[in-house]
């Protein structure tokens, strides 16, 4: 019986060891992958435009009319509604002028609560960007912006060229 009670411990102790050493070469494996489409929210286009020269203390307002790359200044598409644009320029760097504001208005519109002509933002040398207050495209599709732009330059010792840099940028929600 002593033998047999050996014998049976000796047996568990083996089979205990057996199964510690089979166990370490079973494992499991398994994989996830995860995809993802960044899908591309707006696309713009841009234009640049040249007004030419101004006399020191002359106000003058340019449109469409006298510069036609104000028109369509800015061309959005959207792929989904709810995309904010915003511009930001550098206007507050200007300190040869008295003046110097751009309204950007809508000339093409879908869908939107915005109608043609209606004022998007105004852009001045004491705000001149959009800040906390963006333009809501709130409809999928293409919307274009014109600009009028009226500066009165203040007195200077030389001929001063001068470039407003416009940055735009839009995000969705």
């Amino acid at each position: 019986m002593i033998l047999r009670k050996r014998f049976l411990g000796l047996f568990f102790i083996l089979l205990s060891f057996t199964i510690v050493s089979v166990s370490a070469f079973v494992y499991d494996f398994a994989q996830q992958t995860v995809t993802q489409t960044i899908v591309e929210v707006a696309t713009f286009t841009l234009q640049n435009s040249a007004f030419g020269n101004i006399d020191e203390g002359d106000t003058t307002t340019y449109t469409k009319t006298e510069v036609a790359t104000l028109g369509d200044a800015i061309s959005i598409t959207t792929t989904k509604s709810s995309v904010y644009l915003h511009l930001d320029s550098d206007l507050e760097s200007l300190t040869d002028y008295a003046t110097y504001n751009i309204v950007v208005k809508f000339s093409q519109v879908v869908g939107s609560t915005y109608s043609v002509g209606d004022t998007a933002c105004t852009l001045t040398l004491a705000s001149p960007d959009t800040g906390v207050s963006p333009i809501d495209l709130d409809a999928v599709g293409t919307w274009k912006f014109d600009f009028e732009v009226t500066t009165t330059p203040n007195s200077v010792d030389s001929d001063t060229p001068t470039t407003v840099t416009i940055d735009v940028t839009a995000e969705s929600t």
